[in-house]
């Protein structure tokens, strides 16, 4: 997963001097700064019904209700091995 890590400092524009073309906010920082936005995004589960792929390996899982597992499971539930 990655994190979003802001791309431009917005703020340092406002000391610029009146008139100074770096002052203006491009659309292409705009675009820089949405497009590693949605890849941060793209790349969470979602809260609702998430859906993963691959391996996942964890220390501690809780799980409550119903899970339906496909393919090879391994590891302990309620104490036993499975």
């Amino acid at each position: 997963m990655s994190n979003y890590t802001q791309a431009t400092d917005f703020s340092a524009k406002d000391n610029l001097t009146s008139g100074n073309p770096s002052k203006l906010i491009r659309g292409s920082e705009f675009d820089t700064e949405f497009a590693a936005i949605e890849t941060a995004v793209n790349s969470k589960a979602d809260t609702v019904s998430p859906t993963f792929t691959g391996t996942a390996t964890v220390a501690t899982l809780s799980v409550t209700g119903n899970v339906t597992i496909s393919g090879t499971y391994t590891g302990t539930i309620d104490g036993g091995v499975y």
